[in-house]
């Protein structure tokens, strides 16, 4: 997959370049790649004030063009960016729920960020719909939440400053109070994810060259807490309890899943300033979990 990105793109790096190799585990094995399946339904849930960058700033906006022009049915979920899981999960509902025919299918859900949060708390509260869910995917997800949540409110409010407010409308208000760490692991705690679905996470972390300016300060922030973040979560965090792990990827939180080193080259600018392969990252994702 990085070699035809790399004819796209002009990268010519490997799989190495990108993932980390824990002390822990075992040696990469390469296989032949599984045929694509373009059964399933994906659905990619933005996150925590994702709406506020743009459109193009959605996760995985440009891969899932190139994806679905492979083949794949790609859809975007836009959920509100500065709302609360509880609000986010009836916004997920309604869009299954008034699907149009060319989505009908097996549904693979895939949250950047809090929208896997906002995934999670769907799974429980529309048992019904869930029961079209085949797999679910946190991508750098807040699963855990995050320790920025209680120390870092002033930081967000500096980085809206940044966005014109028609574009990130104040929804519910609960967005910041939704990723305390104590919230995210009373309700983890507290709630039964069905077992009809299979989850599966990819976390990530990174050194400075590959730290946003943006994403700087509260990566920072982090360091005490755990070296091994992306500037707004820390690695262990970002897994769903109990799922499969695909990896880790040596990206910033941002770098992830969207292009905001195109769309805000100011807040995106790295010492590294070669992107993230996310075309790549997002079918390997898609063989894994249709395999």
């Amino acid at each position: 997959m990085l070699d035809r990105q790399a004819a796209r793109d002009g990268q010519d790096r490997t799989c190495s370049d990108w993932l980390w190799q824990l002390e822990d585990e075992s040696p990469i094995e390469t296989q032949p790649l599984p045929e694509p399946d373009p059964a399933p339904q994906v659905y990619l849930v933005s996150g925590a004030f994702s709406e506020c960058l743009g459109d193009e700033a959605q996760p995985f906006s440009s891969a899932a063009r190139t994806l679905s022009a492979a083949g794949y049915r790609i859809a975007t979920i836009v959920v509100s960016g500065r709302s609360g899981s509880r609000h986010n999960a009836q916004q997920i509902a309604d869009r299954l729920e008034h699907a149009p025919p060319g989505e009908a299918g097996p549904v693979i859900l895939i949250g950047y960020s809090k929208g896997a949060n906002d995934i999670l708390e769907f799974l429980v509260r529309y048992p019904e719909l869930a029961a079209r869910v085949a797999s679910v995917v946190s991508v750098a997800g807040a699963i855990g939440g995050s320790p920025l949540a209680a120390t870092a409110g002033g930081y967000y409010d500096a980085l809206l400053s940044w966005i014109p407010s028609d574009r990130c409308p104040a929804g519910d208000g609960d967005v910041i109070d939704s990723l305390r760490q104590q919230e995210r692991r009373d309700w983890l705690a507290q709630n039964t994810l069905p077992d009809s679905v299979r989850y599966y996470s990819v976390a990530a972390f990174t050194t400075r060259p590959r730290v946003a300016d943006g994403l700087l300060p509260s990566w920072k922030l982090l360091l005490p807490y755990e070296r091994r973040n992306d500037g707004q979560l820390l690695a262990g965090d970002a897994l769903i309890p109990g799922s499969t792990l695909l990896g880790y990827i040596d990206a910033d939180h941002w770098s992830a899943a969207i292009d905001v080193e195109s769309v805000h080259p100011v807040l995106g600018a790295r010492p590294d300033p070669t992107p993230f392969p996310r075309a790549a990252l997002l079918e390997a994702i898609l063989l894994q979990v249709s395999d």
